[in-house]
């Protein structure tokens, strides 16, 4: 696509708690998480400095995830399990889209440890990370327009 649009687009594959900061700190313009990443990352804190220290000055980061509301009802069908919506607790869970696969298939993926937030960490996280938080938008369940679905997060560093 970025052949086809004549622009030229730089992107990295890896462990982002491992990536390689003298090469990669202030190097990106964008940073970009979108489909429900957080919950995978058991130290929000450390998951923001680490995006506010890939971009250059004036960068932008959006992030766009599951609204902590799931944490307490599954309006995205995601059968995952529900909890307090104050939980700090680590649990195991399976794959992202395992609910996809047939049986035999589902029943071999591994399972993930998840962490799900509050809305106050994560917009807090931007903050204290050093990001001046721009906008933070919710929007609606896939399932059901009335209870919230998803959010969008932009930070400028």
């Amino acid at each position: 696509m970025a052949e086809a649009a004549h622009a030229h687009i730089d992107f990295e594959v890896c462990d982002i708690l491992e990536i390689d900061m003298t090469k990669y700190g202030s190097y990106f313009d964008v940073v970009f998480m979108e489909g429900g990443i957080l919950h995978y990352f058991h130290d929000i804190n450390e998951f923001m400095k680490i995006m506010y220290s890939l971009l250059k000055s004036g960068g932008k980061m959006i992030c766009s995830d599951f609204h902590p509301f799931t944490k307490i009802a599954d309006t995205l069908k995601l059968e995952q399990p529900t909890m307090s919506y104050f939980s700090t607790e680590i649990f195991e869970g399976e794959m992202a889209h395992a609910r996809f696969f047939d049986e035999p298939i589902r029943s071999k993926m591994p399972k993930c440890s998840y962490r799900r937030y509050t809305i106050s960490e994560i917009i807090n996280s931007i903050i204290q990370s050093g990001f001046c938080l721009k906008r933070f938008d919710e929007h609606p369940s896939w399932e059901n327009e009335k209870l919230p679905g998803e959010f969008t997060a932009i930070g400028i560093k």
